[in-house]
């Protein structure tokens, strides 16, 4: 079948239009439906865990990845003709993550976050290629931003990609040896890879969180947003947007650099040994921030006294405090103290245009919302094929968990009264986020025999 296209062409600093007609193939043997049962045979073979904290804000994932590449990884935007001048795009929004379908190798569909702190195009799950025939060019090592560890990727080059039936492109793909980082079993949502920064970074992003879609516009049509939306510099660095934000932490005044990164569901995240006057605050709870590829991220979780952001003050901000290692390449090359996640950036419509290094924002309905974080000391664990065993993983010492004799291995049965096969696990982080001072009444299992208990929620930070 013939199609015809026109789309973005980058080309060194310029990005041109262009148009292309193909002819289509389609591998009958490669059918999404015989797929998905090769790839359900294989899954079934595995046990499915999925880790979230409920003592971090709720489902907190930063995703820390270095990668040290010789050869750059290219990507390259594909659509078919129309009148429009932009091209757009619609997302998932759950758990504070942009997710996207991608019809990979034009065949397979799989759910991507859409992340500008990523540089590269990412697939975890390496057994998808392998039964769609994806060819590898080389191996490559892989670091985590904490350089704890060396894993391995492989690169597929020009990997043909649909999103929506009507937007097409190739892209260069980073496909992991191994799941390290299982998003999918620890947020209990598919996620199968990350669409980076190759992909876009020399046009013109629109994200428009009030209507769940994102539009791609080419440099020398962007003429501005208007006078609705506020205009702030930024730099790219390694195709990643930072914005420099006034703050202030443990009583004093900061400039920090941080990167615009919609990646991690969280609302902002500070490296506590970039700067001299950056420490963690004394009122803090020790966790899990995230998943790297180094394994579980460590740190802590606190208050900050403000946050200016787009002429706005965010007083008392939930923040999350992590020590990494200030001379590591991961550092020397960005200088940067932290990152705003998209906890932060999804309660704005922005632009962020790479080429002139601009960002604008408009507040969205999503602007008033909570910062909403555990108050119960309770650390959760959900198992099973199916993601609905949760167990009790850890209790924080002194929390409202700990009073009334919450205990690791508890398995939790019903929540409010309502049988936990009724919930996800962000569905019970979002209850033991509530007000301070709401009672919640929770139904155990231990040792088979069940127990009553009920807690009263408090503020831990």
């Amino acid at each position: 079948m013939k199609q015809c296209f026109t789309g973005f062409f980058d080309l060194g600093n310029n990005t041109v239009f262009f148009g292309i007609c193909l002819l289509s193939k389609y591998q009958p043997n490669n059918s999404p439906v015989l797929l998905r049962r090769k790839i359900q045979r294989k899954r079934q073979e595995k046990r499915f865990i999925s880790w979230m904290w409920s003592i971090a804000p709720s489902s907190v994932v930063y995703l820390s990845l270095l990668l040290l590449l010789s050869q750059p990884v290219k990507g390259q935007f594909f659509y078919e003709v129309n009148r429009s001048k932009t091209l757009t795009i619609e997302f998932n929004s759950e758990h504070d993550f942009i997710l996207v379908q991608v019809r990979f190798a034009n065949v397979l569909p799989l759910n991507f976050i859409f992340d500008t702190g990523s540089e590269h195009t990412i697939l975890f799950k390496k057994e998808y290629a392998d039964l769609l025939g994806v060819q590898y060019d080389r191996k490559i090592p892989l670091y985590g931003a904490d350089m704890a560890g060396q894993i391995y990727a492989y690169i597929a080059r020009a990997v043909e990609m649909t999103i929506q039936d009507h937007v097409k492109f190739t892209s260069d793909v980073l496909v992991m040896e191994t799941d390290y980082l299982q998003l999918e079993e620890f947020t209990g949502i598919n996620i199968d890879g990350i669409l980076g920064a190759n992909l876009f970074r020399h046009l013109v992003l629109h994200i428009n969180n009030k209507k769940d879609k994102i539009s791609f516009i080419a440099p020398n049509r962007f003429k501005g947003p208007g006078s609705r939306y506020l205009e702030f510099p930024i730099e790219v660095q390694q195709s990643k947007p930072y914005i420099t934000l006034p703050s202030s932490v443990n009583g004093t005044e900061l400039k920090l650099k941080l990167l615009m990164d919609t990646g991690a569901s969280l609302p902002l995240l500070l490296y506590i040994n970039t700067h001299p006057d950056l420490a963690v605050p004394e009122n803090t709870i020790l966790g899990n921030l995230g998943m790297g590829l180094g394994g579980f991220l460590q740190g802590y979780i606190g208050r900050v006294e403000y946050v200016d952001f787009v002429n706005h003050r965010f007083d008392n901000l939930v923040a999350s405090f992590q020590d990494f290692e200030i001379d590591s390449a991961f550092f020397s090359r960005t200088k940067r103290n932290g990152l705003i996640g998209n906890s932060m950036l999804s309660r704005y419509n922005l632009y962020i245009d790479y080429s002139r290094n601009k960002a604008y924002f408009k507040p969205n309905r999503k602007f008033r919302r909570k910062f909403r974080y555990d108050k119960s000391g309770l650390v959760i664990v959900a198992a099973g094929a199916e993601l609905n065993n949760f167990i009790v993983q850890r209790v924080v010492p002194n929390s409202p968990a700990a009073d009334v004799g919450l205990k690791q291995g508890d398995l939790i049965k019903s929540v409010q009264g309502i049988p936990t096969t009724f919930y996800t696990l962000a569905g019970i982080n979002s209850k033991l986020s509530s007000k301070a001072g709401k009672r919640i009444k929770l139904v155990i299992s231990r040792n088979g025999e069940r127990l009553k208990k009920s807690l009263r929620l408090r503020e831990l930070i």
